[in-house]
């Protein structure tokens, strides 16, 4: 008969390591390896886009509205189309697209498809018309072809996807930063809202294009570090490959015509470039990024510039998708508990392969966060030009002076940024996150 006061011993398979003589618990305590090495990392990246606020703020202040909202319409092409990619993937593709990719499998890349109708028709329809009518906010758009009513019905769509959408984009670096520390979401999202209401009030949309420049090329570095450092770790990409096809995860197209379908080809392409070019092409948060650039060539140049920034990142997210399973391929991380949520995956397999290294870890989160930080920062600052150009000046006579203006601006974003701070808490109760974004989006207009 054995003594009941000796602990239960306990053994784990994490993909090619076993541990043993401890709990799950225990495992992911330790993987929670971020040292000072790493917030040092994660500060900087922080401390960099409150500097580029700071500098537009004083070095470059903007004249007035326009040049505060469209920075003036004579941007360049490449900041600018970065600055699309940037605000576009977010962190909650960073998180969700591997997600959905180790769960089901290939499936969800075929959206690719979808994005190059969307680029085609955005190039020969939309960006013309936009770009032709000079507009501010994409919503005078309806007034002139229809009448101010529609066009406010537009502008509350879009308001309602907003406040609806960024508490996601804060919630989602914030899962991820708790699973690499521990710190609790609701201390890190004030944190970061905080910085990013400052950046964008601000440094107007020229501070929010350069800092999503710095953003996005820590977030491709950050993706191919995790994608390289994996593959060397369990054997190289035949592994990889060899790992997926075995679990049925590498597969063609879905033909299937039945609507209940996860995905099939006819979804992903031909629904996928319509909630593209809803996302895209007529969303005010992209679209005033094409208004601010010169021309309309320059703006179809960045179109097709973020057309491959965007296929760029959804290969790696796939293919970081395909490495989380052939890590853990002998022990799924969210059965045994080590990931408490589908979307912290990506986050394990970094402390996973990188947590020994100082300050790597670091640097992916601050990938992560600068998605999420991109996303946040352009949903304010469209905002501001909502608020001014389709709530205030159709239905108020009384012209506002310069300083009443920035005033009001400024006063979006602060609000509304405290406002999705609140959301946080119920967007934790909503599951996944990939599919949750992409219910919310259709909504939007």
């Amino acid at each position: 008969m054995g003594d009941n006061n000796i602990p239960m011993m306990s053994t784990l398979d994490v993909g090619d390591k076993v541990v043993t003589g401890i709990g799950v618990e225990d495992v992911g305590a330790a993987m929670q390896r971020f040292g000072w090495p790493d917030y040092i990392m994660f500060v900087g990246m922080l401390l960099i886009c409150i500097s580029i606020g700071l500098y537009y703020a004083f070095s470059y202040k903007s004249q007035n509205a326009q040049e505060y909202l469209v920075g003036g319409r004579n941007m360049k092409v490449v900041p600018v189309a970065l600055s699309l990619v940037a605000s576009f993937i977010s962190g909650i593709s960073l998180l969700g697209i591997p997600t959905e990719i180790y769960v089901y499998g290939i499936q969800y890349m075929y959206i690719m498809g979808g994005f190059l109708l969307m680029t085609f028709a955005m190039g020969s329809i939309y960006l013309p018309v936009f770009q032709g009518l000079k507009l501010t906010s994409t919503y005078e758009y309806h007034e002139r072809r229809f009448d101010r009513k529609v066009r406010l019905f537009g502008s509350l769509l879009f308001t309602f996807g907003i406040i609806s959408w960024l508490p996601l984009v804060i919630y989602v670096p914030a899962l991820a930063f708790n699973q690499v520390t521990g710190v609790n979401v609701h201390v890190i999202t004030p944190i970061v809202c905080v910085i990013c209401m400052f950046y964008t009030s601000m440094g107007g949309l020229k501070g929010v294009v350069w800092t999503d420049v710095i953003q996005i090329v820590i977030m491709f570095g950050a993706m191919i570090l995790v994608a390289v450092k994996g593959t060397l770790d369990v054997g190289g990409f035949k592994t990889v490959f060899q790992r997926n096809w075995e679990s049925g995860r590498i597969e063609g197209p879905n033909f299937d015509l039945d609507p209940l379908s996860r995905h099939t080809i006819w979804s992903l392409v031909l629904g996928g470039s319509v909630y593209c070019l809803q996302t895209a092409s007529v969303n005010q948060s992209m679209i005033q990024r094409y208004l601010a650039l010169p021309s309309l060539q320059s703006a179809k140049r960045a179109l097709w510039v973020f057309f491959i920034g965007v296929l760029l990142i959804l290969c790696l997210c796939s293919y970081c998708g395909m490495l989380i399973y052939a890590t853990f391929y002998k022990c799924d991380p969210l059965t045994t508990m080590l990931a408490r949520e589908k979307d912290q995956l990506l986050p394990l397999l970094v402390m996973d392969i990188l947590g020994d290294v100082p300050g790597l870890p670091g640097v992916i989160v601050a990938g992560i966060f600068s998605a999420a930080l991109s996303s946040l920062s352009t949903g304010l600052n469209a905002m501001s030009a909502v608020v001014l150009e389709d709530f205030y000046k159709p239905f108020f006579h009384k012209q506002l002076t310069e300083k009443q203006t920035y005033i009001m601006m400024k006063l979006t974003v602060i609000i509304m940024g405290i406002f999705c701070v609140g959301m946080v808490f119920v967007v934790e109760k909503l599951g996944a996150v990939l599919q949750v974004v992409q219910n919310i989006s259709d909504h939007q207009s």
